[in-house]
């Protein structure tokens, strides 16, 4: 199980420690200065859920750069879910085994997976249409996203 595995990286994390008499001080074993920093953290935690995926340097790139635009951060954290296929569509739970693969929750055209969600669905287009109406503006849709289906679910 995947906790398991959890504990056991942490329990490596905590190889090494030795307990004396002297007052304790918190220390941060995955930083050099011994802080706890939310990098530190989330490298982490990056290499817990992401295992062995190898990022191509376009791709770490688009993920560094997404966190730094001037966007509120539920809608930045939205869009970094989308891009690592971890919104809970009809084929991402299905492979988690919470529902059923058979038929649709939006359309029946396709299966329902991020990037016929966001890209391809009539309702998808429907509201890109309009938004780029409202800034006047075009879209060429693209086939896919550009970093889905890299994390394994």
């Amino acid at each position: 199980m995947w906790e398991e595995e959890l504990l056991t990286s942490l329990m490596e994390d905590l190889d090494g420690v030795v307990l004396s008499g002297e007052e304790d001080v918190w220390r941060w074993s995955l930083d050099d200065r011994g802080l706890l920093t939310v990098k530190s953290a989330y490298v982490k935690l990056e290499g817990v859920v992401l295992g062995d995926v190898v990022w191509q340097v376009e791709e770490k790139r688009v993920l560094e750069e997404l966190w730094k635009i001037l966007t509120p951060s539920k809608v930045v954290a939205f869009a970094w879910k989308v891009l690592l296929n971890r919104i809970l569509t009809k084929v991402n739970l299905t492979v988690r085994n919470v529902l059923p693969l058979e038929g649709s929750m939006l359309c029946d055209r396709r299966e329902e997976t991020c990037v016929h969600l966001f890209l391809h669905c009539d309702m998808a287009n429907s509201v890109w249409l309009r938004l780029m109406w409202w800034v006047d503006g075009s879209l060429i849709t693209p086939p896919t996203l550009p970093m889905a289906y890299l994390g394994s679910l």
